[in-house]
């Protein structure tokens, strides 16, 4: 009999797959407001990711909560003939204070706040909201217990570009100031493949 390299491990595979196209993108806006609806370019976008998921299989489909990722996965869900699951505690940054605004309109409006905040965009939070190193720990906990929950099935996992790039930082291990250098279009799909000792990248924001 001959010996194995590796032992056999169980891998669970994830596309991570952010919303369609909506207007306060389109704009630069900072938002996390859960009742933003997709423009038709996003639901266009939703409809090409149906399309290209048919062809890879998911067992299930996963969602954030707000409208537009729902909306998205909705249509993926027409497409592959899955029910959407949506899921609490992956929703987008918060921002608080700076909902709605873009960074230069919150720079000009509120100089001594914004100043604080990119003096370390990582540790420090918009007034009222939550910082980078919150939003890691929380999506941090959150995809290590869907992880465990579907554990050797394929997930396709609608959600937002923060969440996104969180669970990157996560399971490649990176140090948390990593996250500004992700890049996560609308649109885009992610996939990892995850094994209890490690984590296999093998593409990220690709638009089909």
């Amino acid at each position: 009999m001959s010996e194995e390299l590796h032992p056999p491990e169980t891998i669970t595979t994830i596309y991570l797959i952010r919303h369609g196209h909506t207007e306060p993108t389109e704009n630069g806006k900072l938002y996390n407001d859960p009742d933003v609806e997709l423009t038709e370019g996003g639901r266009e976008q939703a409809r090409a990711l149906g399309e290209w998921l048919a062809n890879h299989k998911p067992d299930l489909l996963l969602s954030s909560t707000a409208r537009r990722v729902r909306s998205t996965a909705d249509l993926i869900a027409e497409r592959l003939g899955l029910e959407n699951h949506p899921q609490e505690g992956l929703d987008e940054w918060s921002v608080g204070e700076w909902e709605g605004r873009t960074y230069l309109e919150v720079k000009k409006e509120d100089p001594e706040d914004y100043k604080k905040w990119s003096s370390d965009p990582i540790k420090n939070a918009p007034p009222g909201g939550e910082s980078i190193e919150d939003l890691y720990e929380r999506v941090k906990s959150r995809i290590d217990s869907l992880i465990e929950e579907h554990k050797g099935k394929t997930i396709a996992l609608v959600t937002h570009a923060g969440v996104t790039r969180a669970v990157l930082v996560k399971e490649l291990e990176m140090p948390v100031r990593n996250f500004w250098r992700l890049n996560v279009s609308t649109g885009s799909v992610t996939k990892l493949d995850v094994s209890d000792n490690f984590t296999t990248v093998h593409f990220t924001n690709f638009k089909p």
